[in-house]
């Protein structure tokens, strides 16, 4: 696009700046009460004017700023690039255009305090960007740029990233929803190290900006933690794909789009992969927030919510997912229902655990979930147990053990037999003293019947 000459951006230094007397006739016929500018903004212009300490966040607004000149938009760029306490610009809502901006930033090509710049909802386009250039590479603290709902498409949107990648920029976030962008590759192509929120909401990026943006999460060196996508016509697939980008992802921890009940499945599985305890353990636990519809009765977007309160909460994720999802067999096999992994309650869930951790498991199991869950999962690990086992070491303790066994046997049946004699003993005493006892009886017997006959006869 040729750039029209009455409001061509350039770098040329401005004319030499007027002694004090001609400075405050320029500001008067700028700024004055002739103007029909508010006092309140004429005088917030005249402290930054004056480099007043307090002033560190200037706000215009439309009904003053549609009485500003050529002389006014020069002036504020000149005032606020001497100034060195002004920490915010906003401008917004205030019927922007790209000559407007050229004026501006024409006389504003640095600053050494601004940190936030706020133009949203203006009506600057791709020129109103080129002309800012010069100021996104020489302001070192600039960190939020919100320019929303301004037409600076596509072409407008890698000339801001490839600026701010050439220079190193600090700035964190940037704020570029509804600005008609549709190709996003330059995020791509240029690195932005310190971007932690990125708002592209309103932009028609659909599936290849989802491409674009699973490339830039699954980077080792990216910083992005916020990322906003509503309307941008990303269907249940290019959800999947950001889903899949996040297996690895450390940063990023709020992701707001909207798609379907399918789009949002994948998710479930990023943030609690119950296939095996590997996966439950290796799952996302840095995500935690995600658009997913609250207060319903949905099971999909229930757990998917339970699991983003246990990243957010818990001060060790992966254990309590573990825990939660593995070791608790109705809450695995509802995960597996919901993820399509087939369940079956004779599955060895522990297969592949290091032996060593495999009482701490166990024990977590019967802690957590009681006797019965704790048994339903040994069975099936018995076999991988007894795999571990030095069999020829097992054996020769289970031989000792026997040995000591026999012989604590042998000395018990040494002190039964003992004690077995002493009672035949006392047996066969009893049975000769109860032999002679009867034979006295019989004897006595016999004298009474001679008696008895002698008497009769």
């Amino acid at each position: 696009m040729q750039f029209p000459p009455q409001y061509k951006c350039n770098t040329m230094s401005s004319e030499d700046e007027p002694n004090r007397e001609e400075e405050d006739e320029q500001f008067n016929q700028a700024f004055g009460e002739h103007t029909g500018i508010s006092k309140s903004c004429s005088g917030d212009i005249n402290d930054i004017k004056n480099n007043d300490p307090d002033e560190t966040e200037l706000i215009l607004n439309s009904s003053d700023v549609e009485r500003f000149t050529d002389l006014s938009w020069r002036l504020l760029g000149r005032y606020i690039a001497n100034n060195i306490h002004l920490e915010a610009l906003v401008l917004s809502c205030c019927r922007l255009t790209d000559e407007n901006m050229a004026l501006l930033f024409r006389e504003l090509p640095s600053s050494s305090s601004i940190s936030a710049l706020d133009m949203r909802m203006n009506d600057f386009g791709i020129e109103g960007v080129r002309c800012m250039l010069p100021f996104f590479e020489n302001t070192p603290n600039l960190s939020n740029i919100e320019f929303s709902r301004n037409n600076i498409n596509s072409e407008g949107f890698e000339l801001l990233v490839n600026t701010l990648h050439r220079v190193s920029s600090k700035v964190k976030t940037i704020d570029l929803c509804y600005c008609n962008i549709i190709d996003i590759s330059a995020l791509d192509t240029y690195n932005l190290p310190n971007l932690q929120s990125l708002t592209l909401d309103g932009n028609k990026i659909g599936r290849d900006g989802c491409r674009i943006l699973s490339s830039v999460l699954q980077k080792e060196d990216t910083s992005l933690k916020y990322l906003y996508l509503r309307y941008t016509d990303i269907d249940d697939e290019g959800a999947e794909a950001l889903a899949g980008s996040l297996l690895n992802n450390t940063m990023l921890r709020t992701l707001i789009l909207a798609v379907t009940k399918r789009g949002f499945k994948a998710f479930l599985k990023l943030l609690a992969d119950v296939s095996s305890i590997e996966n439950t353990y290796n799952s996302n636990h840095t995500l935690t927030n995600l658009s997913v519809p609250q207060n319903t009765n949905d099971e999909i977007y229930r757990q998917i919510n339970s699991t983003l309160q246990i990243n957010k909460y818990s001060q060790d994720s992966r254990r309590a997912k573990v825990v939660k999802y593995q070791l608790n067999s109705q809450k695995r096999k509802e995960l597996c229902q919901l993820q399509g992994i087939n369940y079956s309650s004779e599955d060895n869930m522990l297969a592949g655990v290091e032996p060593k951790l495999l009482p701490k498991i166990l024990a977590l199991i019967g802690e957590k979930n009681g006797q019965s869950d704790f048994y339903t999962s040994l069975l099936p690990v018995a076999p991988d147990l007894m795999s571990f086992i030095d069999r020829k070491a097992m054996l020769k303790d289970e031989r000792a053990r026997k040995a000591v066994q026999m012989k604590e046997l042998t000395r018990q049946l040494a002190v039964l037999a003992a004690e077995d004699d002493q009672l035949n003993k006392r047996l066969a005493l009893i049975e000769l003293g109860d032999s002679k006892q009867a034979a006295v009886v019989d004897r006595g017997k016999e004298g009474d019947g001679g008696e008895k006959r002698q008497r009769m006869s």
